[in-house]
């Protein structure tokens, strides 16, 4: 992003935006060791452990949270309950609208196996996410910045699987 747009976005917006890169180079950066210490598959094998996991605490929390407010476990309610900091993703920004994605691809051109990994991260977050908290649908991303589209668009839809229990990203082996 321009520096001329970085500075014309409210303070707030610029803070959430810095933290969120922090986030998104401490991603790049355990992959990285991953990738260097264990090769990809390995890597790839323990990204998606720790992002599924990451996800089950997420949606967890959320379905607490809902529950307490007397919410159904809804698409519309996870948005309602969610814990993403949304302010900090900017549509006006185009391709950089979202933090994450403006901070990744810049690490494409040195390190192109990261171009499978970064995506990696949006699928299998929002796909377990949805699956967790709903229990009910599933998610598809159609689109991604990170796969060189101009944004980002998902679809969610209704899964038998999901409904019994069998999550998309579940590892094998991994009894929750």
């Amino acid at each position: 992003m321009s520096e001329t747009k970085e500075t014309e976005l409210d303070p707030a917006v610029q803070e959430v935006r810095k933290a969120s890169r922090q986030f998104a180079m401490l991603y790049f950066n355990f992959c990285k060791v991953l990738e260097e210490e264990l090769g990809h598959d390995k890597a790839k094998e323990l990204v998606n452990k720790a992002i599924f996991s990451l996800s089950l605490d997420r949606t967890d929390q959320l379905r607490e949270k809902a529950k307490e407010q007397g919410l159904d476990f809804t698409l519309e309610n996870f948005n309602a309950v969610s814990d993403l900091a949304r302010t900090g993703w900017v549509k006006e920004l185009g391709r950089d609208h979202c933090p994450y994605g403006e901070t990744w691809v810049q690490y494409y051109a040195k390190y192109p196996w990261f171009k499978e990994l970064a995506p990696f991260y949006c699928d299998i977050i929002d796909t377990t996410n949805i699956e967790n908290f709903t229990r009910t649908l599933s998610h598809k991303l159609t689109k991604n910045v990170l796969w060189g589209d101009e944004t980002c668009e998902r679809e969610y839809f209704a899964s038998e699987d999901v409904a019994k229990g069998k999550f998309t990203y579940r590892p094998d082996g991994d009894d929750k």
